[in-house]
């Protein structure tokens, strides 16, 4: 009766080996130095494209800036002329006026909206 038991009975399971947390590590830290690495390559493209984008976009803003200088050049002197009695620029100007476009009569000294401050001489 004992053999049969003796063959009933689980077997006792081997002896567990311990791991190593080493190689789990390292792995983890390959992963993490993967990953910044790919962000930063990222970053870098992306900055990259996005100067691109503002080089290309110079050349229509300083045109925009140009004829806004003109716009309001000719919005001035057509003050002036209506301020002087001329009826046809009166009538510009009450257009203008009605439609919501508000004129400056002294011309604009400093940097219109946008553009970057001047740097003093040192």
């Amino acid at each position: 009766m004992e053999e049969m038991l003796d063959e009933t009975e689980p077997a006792s399971p081997p002896p567990r080996v311990a791991l190593s947390p080493w190689p789990l590590l390292a792995m983890l830290v390959a992963a993490c130095l993967c990953w910044f690495g790919f962000q930063g390559w990222q970053l870098q493209r992306e900055h990259r494209n996005l100067l691109e984008i503002r080089a290309s976009s110079e050349v229509p803003l300083e045109q925009a800036r140009k004829r806004r200088a003109q716009l309001e050049s000719i919005m001035a002197r057509t003050y002036e002329l209506a301020q002087k009695g001329n009826p046809r620029a009166a009538l510009i100007l009450q257009e203008l006026a009605r439609r919501g476009v508000t004129i400056n009569p002294a011309p604009a000294t400093g940097t219109p909206p946008g553009a970057p401050a001047p740097v003093p001489p040192k």
